[in-house]
């Protein structure tokens, strides 16, 4: 059995969650001085009746916080998927052809199946060469397929046996990009996005053929986007923008929320998956600056306020 790198860490990422403006992250600080003299009695003399009084905040926004990490191979640097017993990744190490991987792990990232030229001969001979992150619901994952032409305005969307990795089937669907899917388990919906860079999320209704419905609008332009996953009345998105950032939107209404930034190391982040575990409540990759492994990230349960 491979061992398995982890890291520990319990500082919190500095930045102010919640800001939707993608203002400095760095954290402010204060310093007071006291000079000729003055008592810190006097100090407070001052400023008594003209200061406001505190308001407590409990449902101030709190950041998702980096609990520990795993070193896994480069070979799996597209997707994460929490399965049954383990993980479900994705990969493609491009330029180099015919490398796409699908592979099904247990908890440790031990390599239990694999599926290797995962995309099937008639879709890679239409270009389809790069497996995006995926998602699993019940006994069936979902893979994104991207052909390189953005222009043509149509991708792929396969689905996989969740436990074998047999390929079940797929579909071509009207959009430019397809870097990720993610499917709400209660309502079949499926998630993705025209380009990586957008402000809307695409929507199809699984059980329908795939029927195309109306967008999600969003409060704010996303950059980068590279990985999603639906959980707990939202959709986790994670990015490789300036700063890694990952977003919570809510499904109701579109709003976004920064949550968190995988900084640590400041790689180019990859898919995502928002299963509550004990390790954490969000699992994000991320490809090392030295570009010979990924890193699974884990982090804590952001709070975001109502």
């Amino acid at each position: 059995m491979r061992r398995v790198a982890i890291v520990r860490r319990a500082d919190v990422p500095t930045f102010v969650p919640g800001d939707t403006m993608g203002r400095s992250l760095a954290k402010r600080r204060i310093d007071w001085h006291l000079r000729g003299g003055v008592s810190v009695a006097a100090l407070a003399a001052l400023i008594v009746g003209v200061a406001p009084a505190a308001v407590s905040a409990p449902d101030a926004p709190s950041p998702a916080r980096l609990l520990t990490k795993q070193q896994i191979p480069v070979l799996y640097n597209q997707g994460i998927a929490h399965a049954r017993g383990g993980w479900i990744l994705s990969g493609t190490l491009s330029p180099i052809p015919d490398r796409d991987v699908i592979v099904r792990t247990d908890s440790q990232f031990n390599v239990l199946a694999r599926h290797e030229k995962a995309i099937p001969s008639p879709w890679r001979e239409q270009g389809y060469n790069h497996i995006g992150d995926v998602d699993v619901v019940g006994d069936v994952l979902y893979a994104p397929f991207e052909q390189p032409d953005y222009s043509k305005g149509h991708q792929v969307t396969a689905r996989y046996d969740a436990r074998t990795l047999r390929f079940l089937d797929a579909v071509e669907l009207d959009q430019h990009e397809n870097s990720f899917v993610a499917v709400d388990g209660k309502t079949r919906i499926a998630y993705s996005m025209d380009h990586s860079d957008g402000q809307e999320l695409l929507r199809y209704k699984v059980g329908r053929a795939w029927k195309r419905l109306p967008p999600l609008r969003l409060s704010m332009l996303l950059e980068h986007t590279q990985g999603a996953d639906v959980s707990a009345g939202a959709v986790w998105i994670s990015t490789s923008d300036a700063h890694n950032d990952l977003y919570r939107v809510d499904l109701k209404t579109g709003h976004v929320d920064l949550v968190g930034r995988i900084d640590d190391p400041p790689g180019e982040g990859e898919g995502i998956d928002a299963t509550l575990l004990p390790s954490g409540r969000l699992h994000a990759l991320v490809l090392d600056p030295d570009m010979t492994k990924i890193w699974v990230e884990n982090f804590s349960r952001p709070h975001v306020a109502a």
